[in-house]
C-alpha cells in the first residue's frame, strides 16, 4: 500500500527533473536575457549619446578658427597682395596656430585654389605652391561659404577632417582658409572603453575608430551568415568590415581569438547627416544574466519538486499513522461498545435489582394493604351466607358489591407492582410528570400513612410532558419519596412536599423533606455509588447513584441541597428535565 502510494510522487519528481527544470531553466533564461538585452540597449544608447557628444564637442571646439582667420585682416591683405613678408609672417602664424590647437594643418589658399601659406611650410610635404582646386571642401566653401569633408591628404597621405571657410575683401572672394585636424587624441580617448566604436561617412567607409584594423574598411553591404569572411572589394577598392550576422538585425558576430563573440549595434546619425557613429556593445553580460536566471530558475524548481516530494512522503507517511490509528481507534471503540454494553447490562440489573429491593422494603406495607382487603372480603363472604339463608338478598347483593369493590382495589394494587417491577424499555419519549409523580406516591403509600407524613403536591394543572421513560422515572421518584420518609422518621414535623415548575423548554420536579438534612462534608459523595448514610442493614447506598445515571440518561441532572443551606432543616433533591417539545431519543444498551 505505501509502496502504490509512493509511486506517484516518484513519477511526478522524475517528470519535473526530467522537463520542468529545462522548461523553466529556459523561460528564465529568456526573460532574463530580454530584460538585459533592453538594459545593454538602454545603456548603449545613453553612451553613444556620451560619445557623439564628444565628437560633436572636438568638432566645433576648432570649427571657429578658420572662421576666425577669413575675418584677419592680415589674411585678407595677403591675398589682395601676397608679399614674401607678409607670406613669412602669415606662415609662421599659422604654426602657432595648428601647434596651440594640434591640428594637422592650417593654410590659406587664394580663389584659384592655390596655397599660398600654410603652416606646414618648413616641412618636405609643404602645401604652400600646392593646388587644391578639386577637393570639395574647397568647392563648398567657395560656393556656400563654408565646407566639410573627411579625405586622405594627396600631399602628407594623412587622412584627416577639412574645414574651409570663405575670405570675402571688397564684396568679392578672395580665397579660403582650410583647417586640418586628426582624431588620433579622440581616438586614444576612446580606446579605454568597453564599447568598439567607429565612425564612418556617407559612403560607409569608417574613418574614425578604436579598433585599428577596421580603419577605411567600409560597412557590409549585406551581413554573412558564417564567418570566416571574404572580403569584397567596394567601388574605392575598400575591404568591407569582418561582421557576421548575430542573429538579429542589430546583432554582430566576431571572429576573435578566444571564439565567436557577439555584440549589439547602435548607431547615431551625426549632425548634417554625413556622419554616422557606430558602437558595438558585447552582449556577454546579456549570456551571463541568461545564464545564472536559467540555472536559479532550474535550482528552484529542483528544489520546489525534492519538497514537494518531501511532503508526499511526509504525507504518505501521515497517511499510514492515520490508518494505524484508525484502526486502533476502531479496535478501541469496538472493545468500549462492547464494555459499554456490559456495563449497561449490568446497570440494568442494577437498576431492576434496586426496584426489587424497594419493592422488598414495601413488602410490609404491601401485605397489610393486601391483607385488609382479604379480611373484608372473607367477612363479608360470610355474612353473605347468613343473609341468604335468611333471604334477605339485598343485603347479598350489597355485600356482593363490597366485595368486587375490594377485588378491584387489589388488582390496583398489583397492577401498580407489576408496572413496577417490569424491566424499562430503554426507549425515551414524551412522559408525563404528574402522572409519574402520583404512581410514585401509590407505590409508597402505605409507608407514607404508616409513618404519618403529610404530602403536598404542587402540580400544575396543565400536563407537563418531559422526555423521559416511565417506569425509570417512577423508579427515581420512588427512590427519593421514600429516601424522604427516611430521613423525616422520628421527627415532630413529618411534610413531603412536591413541586413542579414548566419553563423555557424545561420542567423542575423538586422533592422536599422536612428531615435533618445533609451533612456539608456528605454533599459532594451524595451519587457515588455504595455511598450511604444509613445504617448498613437499611440499604446498599445505590439507590442515589443509580436515579442520578437515570436521569442524565433522560438528557437531565439531580441535584441535591439542604433547604435552608445548612443542614437541620431538611433537604430537597431537584431533578432538571427536558420539555417533550423537542425529539425523543433512543437510549443507548
Amino acid at each position: 500500500m505505501v509502496a502504490r502510494a509512493l509511486e506517484r510522487p516518484r513519477r511526478l519528481l522524475l517528470a519535473t527533473l526530467l522537463l520542468g527544470v529545462p522548461v523553466a531553466a529556459g523561460l528564465a533564461a529568456g526573460w532574463a536575457s530580454s530584460l538585459a538585452q533592453e538594459d545593454l540597449r538602454e545603456s548603449a544608447r545613453a553612451q553613444l549619446a556620451l560619445y557623439n557628444a564628444n565628437l560633436r564637442a572636438e568638432l566645433e571646439r576648432h570649427a571657429a578658427v578658420p572662421l576666425a582667420l577669413a575675418q584677419d585682416a592680415e589674411v585678407r591683405a595677403l591675398l589682395a597682395n601676397p608679399t614674401p613678408g607678409a607670406v613669412d609672417r602669415l606662415n609662421r602664424k599659422l604654426q602657432d596656430i595648428a601647434r596651440a590647437l594640434d591640428a594637422l594643418a592650417l593654410y590659406v589658399m587664394d580663389a584659384k585654389g592655390t596655397t599660398v601659406a600654410a603652416s606646414n611650410w618648413n616641412s618636405p610635404a609643404s602645401f604652400v605652391g600646392e593646388n587644391f582646386s578639386y577637393r570639395p571642401y574647397f568647392r563648398m566653401a567657395m560656393d556656400q561659404g563654408e565646407g566639410h569633408h573627411f579625405a586622405l591628404g594627396t600631399t602628407s597621405l594623412v587622412p584627416g577632417f577639412y574645414t574651409a571657410n570663405r575670405v570675402v575683401a571688397e564684396n568679392r572672394t578672395v580665397g579660403a582658409v582650410v583647417l586640418k585636424l586628426g582624431f588620433d587624441r579622440l581616438e586614444a580617448a576612446w580606446t579605454p572603453g568597453q564599447e568598439r566604436l567607429l565612425v564612418t561617412d556617407r559612403d560607409g567607409v569608417v574613418f574614425i575608430t578604436n579598433v585599428p584594423s577596421w580603419r577605411y574598411h567600409a560597412l557590409p553591404r549585406r551581413l554573412p551568415i558564417s564567418l570566416p569572411i571574404i572580403p569584397e572589394g567596394t567601388s574605392e577598392g575598400l575591404d568591407v568590415l569582418p561582421w557576421a550576422f548575430g542573429g538579429a538585425s542589430d546583432r554582430i558576430a566576431l571572429e576573435e581569438k578566444d571564439g565567436q563573440k557577439r555584440y549589439l549595434l547602435t548607431s547615431v546619425a551625426m549632425p548634417g547627416g554625413d556622419w554616422t557613429l557606430h558602437s558595438l556593445t558585447s552582449l556577454d553580460p546579456v549570456t551571463a544574466h541568461a545564464w545564472v536566471a536559467g540555472l536559479l530558475a532550474a535550482a528552484a524548481v529542483a528544489m520546489a519538486a525534492l519538497a514537494a516530494y518531501a511532503v508526499a512522503l511526509r504525507r504518505v507517511a501521515l497517511v499510514e499513522r492515520i490508518a494505524l490509528q484508525e484502526e486502533s481507534r476502531a479496535e478501541l471503540e469496538r472493545r468500549v461498545a462492547a464494555a459499554t454494553a456490559d456495563l449497561r447490562a449490568a446497570e440494568n440489573e442494577l437498576t431492576q435489582a434496586a426496584k426489587l429491593a424497594a419493592l422488598g422494603q414495601m413488602s410490609a406495607g404491601i401485605a397489610h394493604e393486601i391483607n385488609q382487603p382479604l379480611a373484608a372480603m372473607r367477612s363479608f363472604a360470610d355474612n353473605a351466607v347468613v343473609l341468604l339463608e335468611r333471604g334477605r338478598l339485598d343485603s347479598v347483593r350489597d355485600n356482593l358489591a363490597e366485595i368486587a369493590e375490594l377485588t378491584d382495589r387489589m388488582a390496583a394494587i398489583t397492577r401498580q407492582l407489576k408496572g413496577f417491577a417490569r424491566r424499562a424499555s430503554g426507549t425515551l419519549g414524551p412522559v408525563s410528570v404528574q402522572g409519574a409523580v402520583i404512581q410514585a406516591l401509590a407505590l409508597l403509600e402505605a409507608k407514607l400513612r404508616r409513618e404519618d407524613i403529610t404530602v403536598e403536591a404542587d402540580l400544575p394543572d396543565q400536563p407537563v410532558r418531559v422526555v423521559a421513560e416511565d417506569v425509570r422515572l417512577q423508579q427515581v421518584l420512588v427512590n427519593l419519596i421514600g429516601n424522604a420518609a427516611d430521613a423525616m422518621r422520628g421527627c415532630p414535623v413529618r411534610r413531603l412536599r412536591i413541586g413542579l415548575v414548566a419553563a423555557e423548554g424545561e420542567a423542575l420536579l423538586s422533592v422536599a423533606d422536612t428531615g435533618g438534612g445533609i451533612a456539608e462534608a456528605d454533599l459532594p459523595r451524595l451519587f457515588v455509588p455504595f455511598f450511604t448514610t444509613k445504617e448498613a442493614d437499611k440499604g446498599l447506598g445505590l439507590g442515589l447513584s443509580i436515579s442520578h445515571g437515570i436521569v442524565e440518561d433522560f438528557g437531565g441532572s439531580l441535584t441535591a441541597a439542604n433547604r435552608t443551606g445548612k443542614p437541620g432543616y431538611g433537604a430537597v433533591f431537584t431533578l432538571r428535565l427536558t420539555s417533550a417539545e423537542q425529539p425523543p431519543k433512543e437510549q443507548n444498551q
